[in-house]
């Protein structure tokens, strides 16, 4: 669900306007993606794709446990606390939103880490067709949000 983080960050949160908070939750849980390309060398746009797709084939993770669990969220959103304690609820939501969003991908995570190590695995593969729809639709939503036909 790649691009529907983006998509939900920036749909209307504070006082239904953008949020750089919201947005920010959103898409910050995917830095640890930056880490996995960076200590596997994977520079090229094909070799990213196919790797996201197809993680056991090449023995990576990108949903880290550090990221992509309920205690990231927390720790990640303590510093955002310095903002105001607003933002940082909106930071701290967007972000269990992204980890939601996760859930149906194939992939491993670990979202109750470090208190249990249970995996969880979706349904839906990366880049498919059914992920691709639920993308579009989302942003079909952001659109009809903004153009006020679905919030007055």
């Amino acid at each position: 669900m790649i691009l529907a983080h983006i998509v939900a960050g920036v749909m209307p949160a504070e006082n239904h306007s953008f949020s750089w908070f919201w947005f920010l939750g959103s898409i910050i849980p995917d830095i640890d993606h930056l880490f996995v390309l960076i200590k596997n060398k994977i520079f090229t746009w094909n070799k990213i794709t196919d790797s996201i797709r197809f993680e056991d084939k090449y023995q990576i993770r990108y949903k880290t446990k550090y990221f992509h669990s309920i205690f990231g969220a927390v720790v990640v959103s303590l510093p955002v606390l310095l903002f105001g304690t607003t933002g940082a609820l909106y930071f701290f939501i967007a972000y269990i939103i992204h980890l939601l969003l996760d859930w149906p991908d194939q992939d491993e995570k670990q979202y109750f880490y470090p208190f249990s190590k249970k995996k969880f695995r979706g349904f839906l593969p990366i880049f498919s067709k059914p992920e691709i729809i639920f993308t579009a639709i989302l942003a079909g939503a952001y659109i009809l949000i903004k153009t006020g036909f679905l919030i007055g």
